[in-house]
């Protein structure tokens, strides 16, 4: 593909990893976070307590059922990346955010009743969520930025999103083992349903602000 950006000297110094967010983004960029670091979470959650979970308070012990619990999540997030690609991203942010606190609430219902149906179905609705979140935060990245910033953007996104899938699972597994895995579980999922829900009332909030004022953005 095309250089987009112009050249400029310091092939050395490009090499430094840099990440940054001009300030003229912050007010874009602000009710993306709050869906990134869900979604992101949520991920890790799946990745580090799903088995466990569906071990523990389903009781689920066939081992395969612990590599279906993360597909259902992951494996439905691409299904919903392959089907969205062309929608806009400021189009999915609301619904994204929404269906990833949905989702999650709809699992911990059916892990708390002991029931993994709709624990199963929960998970296929917040991996439909995670998938059109990543295209909801990383594609408002893209249309924002200028090509000559996109590099130190994305680089910022991706220490925000990996943080946010290691963090709060390395916490999960410290509090299983000091809360429980049922306490840990229910702190977790309720702390990802309150960043979707705080994520989609700015997003609406800003629309509300954007057609108030009649400032749509031209990139």
């Amino acid at each position: 593909m095309p250089e987009t950006s112009p050249r400029r000297p310091g092939a050395v110094a490009s090499l430094r990893p840099r990440g940054a967010l001009p300030d003229y983004l912050r007010a874009d960029i602000v009710p993306v976070v709050p869906a990134m670091i869900a979604g992101w979470g949520l991920a890790g959650m799946y990745l580090s307590l799903g088995p466990s979970v569906a071990a523990g308070l389903l009781e689920l012990h066939n081992r395969l059922i612990g590599g279906v619990v993360v597909m259902l999540l992951a494996g439905t997030g691409a299904i919903a990346i392959a089907l969205l690609r062309s929608r806009p991203a400021p189009s999915l942010l609301a619904p994204s955010s929404a269906l990833l606190g949905l989702g999650t609430l709809v699992s911990l219902a059916g892990t708390t009743w002991n029931l993994a149906w709709l624990a199963a179905v929960g998970t296929v609705v917040a991996g439909f969520g995670f998938g059109s979140s990543v295209l909801a935060t990383f594609g408002t990245f893209a249309r924002l930025a200028r090509p000559h910033e996109r590099s130190a953007i994305f680089a910022l996104a991706n220490i925000i999103g990996y943080l946010e899938n290691s963090v709060p699972a390395v916490l999960g597994g410290i509090a299983v083992t000091t809360l429980g895995l049922t306490t840990a579980t229910k702190i977790y999922a309720l702390a990802i349903a309150v960043l979707t829900f705080t994520a989609l009332v700015l997003r609406l909030n800003q629309t509300r602000t954007q057609r108030r004022t009649g400032v749509t953005s031209s990139r």
